[in-house]
């Protein structure tokens, strides 16, 4: 398994440069930052909120949210991009109608007048909101793409997926920013586009199977 150490060791033998430890270990995490808004099989997760009675909005990150099975989340963990809302109750899942802002401006009315189980949901300054407000401890789950944890990686024995699956990803743009903003060398630069063009694609490719159809079979079938 890839660590935050073993990446930085690998980007420093590959710019044949021992004197740019904090460099390297900035430019690891600032390409986690610029790929981890693209999805790819291993930066989907499951989580759980439980609902509060007489609560409206909920936070996406720690700790309103939870993993799946209820622990919590990593360091830095975050919601980023929903796929499906849906609640639990009496063990029956239902999905929850996305909805406007706007909607629930016109629609809302105070949890004083108005309580019930949660059939509608919207995503407003990082918030979870929720209508009609809960009147009792309701599961939801929330299927989506994440900012995994830890962020930002920070002890040499750190690691996730980006740093195991997406490492040769990470490795090239970490690459890419030092050339192009330490070093100022521009055929290391270009070495490493060609890299990181080639490490996206490689990427791509192993999830488009499951992305793209839902299934996990060939994508040209």
């Amino acid at each position: 398994m890839t660590t935050f150490l073993v990446m930085q060791t690998r980007v420093a033998d590959e710019i044949v440069r021992d004197d740019l430890a904090s460099q390297i270990r900035n430019a690891i995490n600032d390409a986690v930052k610029t790929w981890e808004g693209l999805r790819f099989t291993f930066n989907e997760r499951k989580y759980l909120i439980t609902t509060v009675a007489s609560q409206e909005y909920y936070d996406l990150i720690g700790t309103t949210l939870k993993i799946y099975d209820g622990s919590a989340v990593g360091t830095g963990e975050k919601l980023l991009e929903i796929d499906n809302i849906s609640a639990t109750v009496n063990n029956q899942f239902y999905s929850l109608t996305p909805r406007t802002q706007q909607w629930f401006t016109r629609n809302a009315a105070p949890a004083t007048q108005y309580r019930g189980q949660p059939d509608s949901y919207t995503i407003f300054n990082d918030q979870l909101r929720l209508f009609p407000i809960p009147d009792a401890a309701y599961s939801i789950n929330l299927d989506g793409l994440a900012r995994l944890s830890p962020n930002p990686l920070s002890a040499d024995a750190d690691t996730n997926a980006w740093m195991v699956e997406g490492e040769q990803l990470i490795r090239q743009q970490a690459k890419y920013l030092i050339y192009r903003d330490i070093i100022r060398d521009g055929e290391g630069k270009a070495l490493a586009a060609e890299g990181l063009q080639e490490a996206q694609w490689q990427l791509e490719r192993k999830a488009a199977g499951k992305l793209y159809t839902g299934t996990q079979r060939a994508w040209t079938l």
